[in-house]
């Protein structure tokens, strides 16, 4: 059922036969709605399954990556911080292994995007359950903050939003939940100005 917001000259939020209407950004979005009879071919299914990949691993970190990528969106983008995500990931982090299944690279995903200097030759350590990052600082603010994502590309993750700053070129701290991690864990790493309120594109500091 279809809803006309504000009446009927409203805005058509819902299905009416074999469309539907919905709002992205502002934006009227209408769509068909179509039944297919013929089988997918090979090129289909194998997109399918690559967005089944992508969707899998991005899910599970859906609030952290609309935080890192909220302001990367251009005014008036028919295309949410979450979409911009997926598509970036499908295009450049997706591969095939050896049996032909899709799968993520996680070195390759970006859980941030923006203008300012990303962290620089980043590497991660871990001892028991305390990490620790080191980096170079090549140019930006001095004041910038690192921001940092765990991911296990599963259950297990942690976001630290605000860490040491740029010029400090190591950040350390206990997580006690590392102690419940069961797989390898990704280490993503970015920079965040705090005062203009903008990011870096985050980078892979290696799995621990």
């Amino acid at each position: 059922m279809a809803i006309a917001k504000n009446g009927l000259h409203g805005p058509i939020n819902g299905r009416t036969g074999d469309l539907t209407t919905y709002e992205l950004n502002g934006q009227l979005i209408v769509r068909t709605i179509g039944r297919r009879t013929k089988p997918f071919s090979p090129k289909e299914l194998l997109n399918q399954a690559k967005m089944k990949a992508v969707s899998k691993f991005l899910t599970p970190i859906k609030p952290f990556v609309l935080f890192g990528f909220r302001n990367a969106v251009p005014p008036g983008s028919r295309v949410g911080p979450f979409q911009m995500v997926q598509s970036y990931t499908r295009k450049y982090a997706v591969e095939i292994d050896e049996n032909g299944e899709p799968y993520i690279n996680p070195e390759k995903v970006l859980i941030s995007k923006g203008p300012i200097i990303p962290p620089h030759n980043c590497s991660v350590e871990r001892n028991g359950t305390r990490i620790t990052l080191s980096w170079e600082s090549l140019g930006g603010w001095k004041g910038d903050r690192l921001v940092v994502l765990l991911y296990d590309g599963d259950l297990f993750r942690h976001f630290r939003e605000i860490g040491a700053e740029r010029v400090a070129q190591t950040d350390s701290w206990e997580n006690s939940t590392l102690a419940f991690a069961e797989k390898p864990i990704h280490v993503y790493a970015s920079f965040r100005d705090t005062y203009h309120d903008t990011l870096s594109d985050s980078v892979y500091c290696g799995v621990i």
